[in-house]
Protein backbone atom coordinates (compact mmCIF):
# COMPACT_ATOMS: atom_id res chain seq x y z
CA UNK A 1 0.00 0.00 0.00
CA UNK A 2 0.97 3.60 -0.90
CA UNK A 3 2.25 5.82 1.83
CA UNK A 4 -0.40 7.93 0.94
CA UNK A 5 -3.25 5.36 1.37
CA UNK A 6 -1.98 4.58 4.90
CA UNK A 7 -1.59 7.88 5.78
CA UNK A 8 -4.57 8.80 8.49
CA UNK A 9 -6.15 12.88 7.09
CA UNK A 10 -4.59 15.40 7.93
CA UNK A 11 -6.49 16.53 10.49
CA UNK A 12 -5.38 18.61 13.78
CA UNK A 13 -5.81 16.69 16.79
CA UNK A 14 -5.35 20.23 18.41
CA UNK A 15 -7.95 22.18 16.40
CA UNK A 16 -10.52 19.39 17.36
CA UNK A 17 -9.64 20.35 20.94
CA UNK A 18 -10.46 23.77 20.36
CA UNK A 19 -13.41 22.43 18.17
CA UNK A 20 -15.03 20.40 21.63
CA UNK A 21 -14.21 23.66 24.08
CA UNK A 22 -16.00 26.09 21.87
CA UNK A 23 -18.78 23.69 22.14
CA UNK A 24 -18.70 23.45 25.67
CA UNK A 25 -18.30 27.62 26.23
CA UNK A 26 -21.76 27.68 24.02
CA UNK A 27 -23.41 24.73 25.95
CA UNK A 28 -22.75 26.44 29.06
CA UNK A 29 -24.31 29.93 28.66
CA UNK A 30 -27.78 27.43 28.45
CA UNK A 31 -26.83 25.33 31.62
CA UNK A 32 -29.04 25.51 34.67
CA UNK A 33 -31.54 27.86 32.63
CA UNK A 34 -31.84 25.85 29.85
CA UNK A 35 -35.56 24.83 27.90
CA UNK A 36 -36.24 21.12 26.73
CA UNK A 37 -38.57 19.35 24.69
CA UNK A 38 -39.12 16.16 23.67
CA UNK A 39 -37.97 14.28 20.55
CA UNK A 40 -39.97 11.49 18.34
CA UNK A 41 -37.71 9.06 20.30
CA UNK A 42 -38.49 11.04 23.55
CA UNK A 43 -35.40 12.16 24.59
CA UNK A 44 -34.09 15.30 25.36
CA UNK A 45 -33.23 17.64 23.21
CA UNK A 46 -32.31 21.57 23.56
CA UNK A 47 -31.38 24.62 21.91
CA UNK A 48 -27.86 24.26 23.14
CA UNK A 49 -27.54 20.90 21.19
CA UNK A 50 -28.93 22.47 18.01
CA UNK A 51 -26.19 25.46 18.02
CA UNK A 52 -23.36 23.51 19.49
CA UNK A 53 -24.06 20.91 16.39
CA UNK A 54 -24.22 23.72 13.71
CA UNK A 55 -21.14 25.32 15.02
CA UNK A 56 -19.29 21.47 14.65
CA UNK A 57 -20.68 20.94 11.68
CA UNK A 58 -19.84 24.73 9.95
CA UNK A 59 -16.18 24.24 11.77
CA UNK A 60 -15.63 20.63 9.86
CA UNK A 61 -17.16 21.34 6.27
CA UNK A 62 -14.92 24.30 6.33
CA UNK A 63 -11.78 22.83 7.33
CA UNK A 64 -12.70 19.13 5.73
CA UNK A 65 -15.11 19.77 3.33
CA UNK A 66 -14.22 16.18 1.62
CA UNK A 67 -15.30 14.76 4.69
CA UNK A 68 -18.72 13.15 5.79
CA UNK A 69 -20.69 13.88 8.41
CA UNK A 70 -23.56 12.30 10.93
CA UNK A 71 -24.55 13.63 14.44
CA UNK A 72 -27.44 13.09 16.42
CA UNK A 73 -29.39 16.09 15.68
CA UNK A 74 -29.06 16.94 12.01
CA UNK A 75 -29.27 12.90 11.12
CA UNK A 76 -26.33 10.89 9.07
CA UNK A 77 -24.92 12.72 5.82
CA UNK A 78 -22.90 11.39 3.47
CA UNK A 79 -21.51 8.38 4.61
CA UNK A 80 -19.99 6.89 2.18
CA UNK A 81 -16.96 9.15 2.46
CA UNK A 82 -13.13 7.72 3.12
CA UNK A 83 -13.69 9.98 6.30
CA UNK A 84 -16.82 10.46 7.99
CA UNK A 85 -17.30 12.66 11.47
CA UNK A 86 -19.63 10.78 14.12
CA UNK A 87 -21.19 13.84 16.17
CA UNK A 88 -22.65 14.29 19.76
CA UNK A 89 -22.90 18.34 20.32
CA UNK A 90 -24.17 16.96 23.89
CA UNK A 91 -23.84 13.49 25.07
CA UNK A 92 -25.35 13.25 28.21
CA UNK A 93 -28.28 15.71 27.31
CA UNK A 94 -30.50 14.13 30.17
CA UNK A 95 -27.99 15.10 32.88
CA UNK A 96 -27.40 18.40 31.06
CA UNK A 97 -31.24 19.07 31.68
CA UNK A 98 -31.28 18.10 35.31
CA UNK A 99 -28.07 20.35 35.76
CA UNK A 100 -26.20 17.57 36.40
CA UNK A 101 -22.11 17.71 35.71
CA UNK A 102 -21.00 14.95 33.22
CA UNK A 103 -22.47 16.13 30.43
CA UNK A 104 -20.15 16.47 27.44
CA UNK A 105 -19.27 17.44 23.93
CA UNK A 106 -18.21 14.43 21.93
CA UNK A 107 -16.32 14.47 18.58
CA UNK A 108 -15.53 11.45 16.67
CA UNK A 109 -13.75 10.50 13.37
CA UNK A 110 -13.96 7.45 11.30
CA UNK A 111 -12.26 5.78 8.73
CA UNK A 112 -13.79 3.59 6.48
CA UNK A 113 -16.39 2.41 9.06
CA UNK A 114 -13.63 2.57 11.84
CA UNK A 115 -12.84 4.81 15.10
CA UNK A 116 -9.63 6.78 14.50
CA UNK A 117 -9.45 9.90 16.44
CA UNK A 118 -11.89 11.05 19.06
CA UNK A 119 -12.18 14.16 21.29
CA UNK A 120 -14.29 14.29 24.16
CA UNK A 121 -14.69 17.57 26.73
CA UNK A 122 -16.26 17.48 30.00
CA UNK A 123 -17.20 21.87 29.94
CA UNK A 124 -17.66 21.51 34.08
CA UNK A 125 -14.92 19.69 35.04
CA UNK A 126 -12.65 21.03 32.17
CA UNK A 127 -11.56 17.94 31.60
CA UNK A 128 -10.58 16.87 27.96
CA UNK A 129 -9.90 13.74 26.73
CA UNK A 130 -8.55 12.87 23.62
CA UNK A 131 -6.24 9.79 20.95
CA UNK A 132 -5.62 9.98 17.52
CA UNK A 133 -5.15 7.26 15.08
CA UNK A 134 -1.62 6.99 16.80
CA UNK A 135 -2.07 7.26 20.34
CA UNK A 136 -1.60 7.05 23.01
CA UNK A 137 -4.81 8.50 24.59
CA UNK A 138 -4.75 11.18 27.01
CA UNK A 139 -6.82 13.06 29.79
CA UNK A 140 -6.13 16.82 29.40
CA UNK A 141 -1.66 16.75 29.18
CA UNK A 142 -1.79 13.66 31.03
CA UNK A 143 -1.17 9.93 29.50
CA UNK A 144 -4.15 7.43 30.93
CA UNK A 145 -4.58 4.25 30.64
CA UNK A 146 -7.35 0.93 31.73
CA UNK A 147 -8.05 -0.37 35.06
CA UNK A 148 -6.31 -4.16 34.91
CA UNK A 149 -6.85 -5.96 37.74
CA UNK A 150 -6.90 -9.94 38.82
CA UNK A 151 -9.49 -9.49 41.56
CA UNK A 152 -12.53 -7.11 41.93
CA UNK A 153 -12.63 -5.39 45.34
CA UNK A 154 -16.10 -3.95 46.55
CA UNK A 155 -15.02 -0.44 45.76
CA UNK A 156 -13.98 -1.23 42.51
CA UNK A 157 -17.33 0.38 39.79
CA UNK A 158 -18.46 -0.42 37.10
CA UNK A 159 -20.81 2.31 34.92
CA UNK A 160 -24.15 1.26 33.73
CA UNK A 161 -26.88 3.19 31.83
CA UNK A 162 -29.66 4.83 34.29
CA UNK A 163 -32.53 2.53 32.96
CA UNK A 164 -30.15 -0.58 33.88
CA UNK A 165 -31.93 -1.72 36.75
CA UNK A 166 -34.85 -2.39 34.10
CA UNK A 167 -33.08 -4.15 31.56
CA UNK A 168 -30.58 -6.10 32.93
CA UNK A 169 -29.68 -8.60 36.12
CA UNK A 170 -25.88 -7.43 37.32
CA UNK A 171 -24.00 -9.45 39.66
CA UNK A 172 -21.33 -7.16 39.70
CA UNK A 173 -19.25 -7.57 43.02
CA UNK A 174 -18.50 -4.00 43.07
CA UNK A 175 -20.75 -1.03 42.71
CA UNK A 176 -22.18 0.32 39.71
CA UNK A 177 -22.59 4.26 38.72
CA UNK A 178 -24.83 5.85 36.27
CA UNK A 179 -22.86 8.66 34.62
CA UNK A 180 -26.09 9.69 32.35
CA UNK A 181 -23.28 10.24 29.58
CA UNK A 182 -21.68 7.10 27.16
CA UNK A 183 -19.17 9.27 26.05
CA UNK A 184 -18.19 9.80 29.83
CA UNK A 185 -18.71 6.43 30.56
CA UNK A 186 -16.16 5.42 27.79
CA UNK A 187 -13.88 8.12 29.05
CA UNK A 188 -13.72 6.79 32.87
CA UNK A 189 -12.95 3.28 31.50
CA UNK A 190 -9.88 4.47 29.47
CA UNK A 191 -8.54 6.72 32.20
CA UNK A 192 -8.75 3.55 34.81
CA UNK A 193 -10.98 4.60 37.55
CA UNK A 194 -14.01 2.37 36.38
CA UNK A 195 -13.13 -0.64 35.87
CA UNK A 196 -15.43 -1.36 32.95
CA UNK A 197 -19.03 -0.04 31.14
CA UNK A 198 -21.96 -1.42 30.19
CA UNK A 199 -23.59 -0.02 27.72
CA UNK A 200 -27.33 -0.62 25.91
CA UNK A 201 -28.73 1.66 23.64
CA UNK A 202 -26.26 3.96 21.61
CA UNK A 203 -25.61 4.99 18.64
CA UNK A 204 -22.58 5.64 16.66
CA UNK A 205 -22.19 9.24 17.51
CA UNK A 206 -22.40 8.17 21.06
CA UNK A 207 -19.74 6.07 21.08
CA UNK A 208 -17.25 7.08 18.11
CA UNK A 209 -14.69 9.28 20.03
CA UNK A 210 -14.83 7.28 23.12
CA UNK A 211 -13.99 4.04 21.49
CA UNK A 212 -10.91 5.55 19.92
CA UNK A 213 -9.76 6.94 22.73
CA UNK A 214 -10.66 3.67 25.01
CA UNK A 215 -8.98 1.25 22.12
CA UNK A 216 -5.34 4.13 22.80
CA UNK A 217 -6.15 3.55 26.38
CA UNK A 218 -5.61 -0.34 26.10
CA UNK A 219 -9.12 -1.28 26.47
CA UNK A 220 -11.80 -3.50 24.17
CA UNK A 221 -15.64 -3.19 23.36
CA UNK A 222 -17.45 -6.58 23.50
CA UNK A 223 -21.17 -6.95 22.55
CA UNK A 224 -22.91 -8.89 25.80
CA UNK A 225 -22.83 -12.37 23.50
CA UNK A 226 -18.68 -11.65 23.38
CA UNK A 227 -19.48 -11.06 19.68
CA UNK A 228 -16.73 -8.22 18.55
CA UNK A 229 -18.99 -4.30 17.93
CA UNK A 230 -18.84 -3.81 13.62
CA UNK A 231 -19.28 -0.22 13.16
CA UNK A 232 -19.66 0.03 9.99
CA UNK A 233 -22.90 -1.37 10.30
CA UNK A 234 -23.99 1.52 12.96
CA UNK A 235 -22.70 4.51 9.69
CA UNK A 236 -26.20 4.86 8.82
CA UNK A 237 -27.58 5.65 12.60
CA UNK A 238 -29.38 2.77 13.52
CA UNK A 239 -28.45 2.20 17.18
CA UNK A 240 -26.33 -1.01 18.56
CA UNK A 241 -27.81 -4.64 17.54
CA UNK A 242 -26.60 -6.24 21.16
CA UNK A 243 -25.71 -4.20 24.78
CA UNK A 244 -21.76 -4.05 24.99
CA UNK A 245 -19.44 -4.01 27.63
CA UNK A 246 -16.05 -2.04 27.54
CA UNK A 247 -13.08 -2.46 29.74
CA UNK A 248 -9.47 -3.83 29.83
CA UNK A 249 -8.87 -7.08 27.82
CA UNK A 250 -8.16 -8.72 31.04
CA UNK A 251 -11.39 -8.12 32.23
CA UNK A 252 -14.15 -8.42 29.83
CA UNK A 253 -15.18 -11.94 30.13
CA UNK A 254 -14.80 -11.57 33.62
CA UNK A 255 -17.48 -8.39 33.80
CA UNK A 256 -19.56 -9.79 31.15
CA UNK A 257 -20.38 -13.18 33.24
CA UNK A 258 -21.96 -10.84 35.59
CA UNK A 259 -24.30 -9.56 33.41
CA UNK A 260 -27.39 -10.93 31.67
CA UNK A 261 -30.56 -9.19 30.27
CA UNK A 262 -33.68 -9.55 31.84
CA UNK A 263 -36.56 -11.42 29.25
Amino acid sequence: MRAEEERVSDVDIAEVQEWAREGGALARRYFNNVARQRKADRSWVTQADVEVETMLRERIAARHPEHGVMGEEQGVGAIDREYVWSIDPIDGTGAFVAGLPLWCVSIGLMRRGKPCLGVIYLPILDDCYWADAEGPAYRNDEQISVLTAQTIDGNDWMSVSSYAHRSFTISFPGKTRALSSIAADLCYVARGSALGALIGRANLWDLAAGMSILRAAGGVIRGLSGADLETTELLDGRKLPEPIIAAAPSMIDTLRGYVSRKP
